[in-house]
């Protein structure tokens, strides 16, 4: 008995593992008729199929892609070709492991959003240096139609050089920019008005009716929300009024006749044509903002602290407009989005300050190229210009994203409209000294401002200067050893310009070839120049570090 009950136990696991068995062959056969496009593609072997893959997971993004793809299947069915376009969203945590596999495999997605190296880049991706000067023909009809590609973005493609090999390995889709966001409902409540600040005077009297008014509540009312873990905040901020108050400097000494020279400043201290507090000011002005975030906001992150938003416990949240989606439609009450307010002459350093900054042509992002190992080129070229077309490229970015587009000649109407970037004024941003020269000097630059704002020293621009000094051995290093790192770049690129010499010997005057060796050569000098620019500024930096004293010495 015992035995028969064994071999119908036997009978029933082969049952199922039959079942099983089939089932994952179904399953299978339904990935690998989804993976090449559906069953339309897989019963008609004309259609060709190409994949765009990203790491783009906001509300809005994979839609608007959705509906560019809807798109173009109909306009090129419309011209005889049957292609089907397949979206592939990849969390940005494991997107880097995913899309370096990918790569190395040799089967990578058609257009990648593309991270990484420029080692990366050139070694895998197509360059596009070629296509960049022909003419989007999707933008035929529209106010770009007779710009080149290039032309047509808002930076004319800046964003998207790889100034290590003078190429471009891709195009930027999207810009984004820093709004505050404001909780309507609270801001009312506390302030008994529905007018919102515009001036740094009038947001940190607000401030202060806010703390106020949590104080009688007995509510923990924060009046301004910030991404404290990462210090994203504070570093905006700094960044904001460094170039409301220090813009007359962005063409300070630079033998190249462009860009802050950042040793040229350092000099012009030591030799006391510069007083220091210029640069020290908008340390002050961060310092007073910072009295109002919330107890322990180093602590807090950004999710942390949409919740705190969302909760209503936050009345002004300072982040980019990647978030502008989710912040506007997912809050229990009506928010609405300001730029981040401008000193004023009712500031007791309003009267130093050049006002607001243009943002037209900053904050580009969203670089998307086409890998060497792509089996369709032409098709994936074509649907990146598609995709970066005037009116697809607002029908994905700026009706489903709510983003801003990267191009040129596009207008922003309703909620958008807060997020249109400045383009009134001639004043450029500028980079405060203390972050620009390399990654230690931006982390501790930050740390620094975190603990002038926990602590609030009496003389925020002392306490400040006096630490920044004392970190002084430690930025000389890295600013000596990234100067290594520029020469032996510098080396690789003399002999990138050598090929490209040879290029243009060899192939005919006039020609497409020759053409294109002659503009890769040009952007390959404009590197090497930009390379001994920085070289010549490090050595001068180094120097005049060094010759930099205590607050109220040199300088003042």
């Amino acid at each position: 008995m015992k035995k028969l009950d064994d071999v119908q136990s036997a009978g029933r696991f082969q049952k199922v593992g039959l079942i099983l068995a089939v089932a994952f062959y179904i399953l299978s056969v339904i990935m690998v008729i989804r993976n090449h496009g559906g069953m339309s593609v897989v019963f008609s072997p004309d259609t060709k199929v190409i994949t765009i893959a990203h790491w783009q997971l906001e509300d809005g993004f994979r839609e608007g892609i959705s509906a560019a793809i809807e798109e173009y299947e109909k306009a090129k069915l419309a011209q005889g070709v049957k292609v089907k376009v397949r979206q592939v969203a990849v969390p940005v945590r494991g997107y880097q492991q995913w899309y370096l596999t990918q790569l190395i495999g040799g089967e990578p997605a058609d257009i990648l959003e593309v991270m990484g190296s420029s080692d990366i880049q050139n070694q895998y991706f197509t360059p596009l240096s070629p296509y960049i000067g022909e003419k989007n023909p999707w933008n035929k009809g529209t106010p770009l139609e007779n710009m080149s590609w290039r032309e047509s973005f808002a930076d004319d493609m800046l964003s998207a050089l790889d100034t290590a090999y003078s190429e471009f390995f891709s195009v930027c889709t999207f810009m984004h920019t820093t709004r505050v966001y404001v909780n309507m409902k609270l801001y009312e409540e506390a302030t008994g008005k529905t007018e919102l600040p515009d001036t740094l005077t009038e947001w940190l009297e607000d401030c202060a009716r806010l703390k106020e008014y949590g104080l009688q509540q007995k509510r923990p009312i924060i009046p301004i929300g910030v991404r404290g873990f990462d210090k994203g905040t504070i570093g905006q901020l700094l960044s904001t009024y460094n170039s409301q108050l220090t813009t007359d400097l962005s063409d300070t000494g630079s033998p190249y006749g462009y860009g802050v020279a950042t040793g040229e400043i350092f000099r012009q201290i030591n030799a006391g044509e510069l007083d220091k507090d210029k640069l020290l000011e908008p340390v002050e002005v961060v310092t007073e903002i910072g009295k109002y975030f919330a107890d322990g906001f180093s602590a807090i992150d950004l999710e942390q602290t949409k919740y705190l938003f969302f909760a209503g416990n936050v009345a002004f949240f300072i982040d980019g407009t990647y978030n502008a989606w989710s912040m506007i439609n997912n809050a229990p009450f009506e928010v609405k989005v300001i730029q981040i307010p401008v000193l004023d002459e009712k500031h007791p350093l309003g009267a130093k300050a050049f006002g607001r900054i243009t943002e037209l042509g900053s904050g580009i992002q969203g670089k998307f190229g086409i890998p060497k190992k792509t089996k369709h080129f032409d098709l994936a070229l074509d649907f990146l210009r598609f995709l970066t077309s005037w009116k697809v490229n607002q029908l994905v970015m700026v009706e489903n994203c709510k983003w801003m587009s990267s191009l040129k000649e596009v207008e922003y109407t309703g909620a958008m409209k807060d997020f249109e970037p400045v383009t009134n004024t001639s004043h450029t941003a500028v980079t405060t000294p203390f972050t620009s020269t390399g990654t230690l000097a931006n982390r501790l630059t930050l740390q620094r401002l975190e603990n002038s704002i926990i602590h609030q020293p009496e003389d925020p621009k002392q306490y400040f200067w006096d630490d920044f000094l004392k970190a002084r051995p430690q930025l000389i290093e890295e600013i000596v050893e990234a100067n290594y790192g520029v020469m032996r770049n510098l080396w690789s690129m003399d002999g990138t310009r050598s090929a490209l010499a040879v290029g243009a010997e060899i192939t005919e005057p006039g020609s497409r070839e020759n053409g294109l060796f002659m503009m890769r050569s040009n952007i390959n000098l404009e590197g090497i120049v930009s390379r001994y620019k920085t070289v010549d500024n490090n050595v001068e930096l180094v120097e005049e570090l060094g010759k930099l004293e205590e607050y109220g010495k040199n300088g003042n």
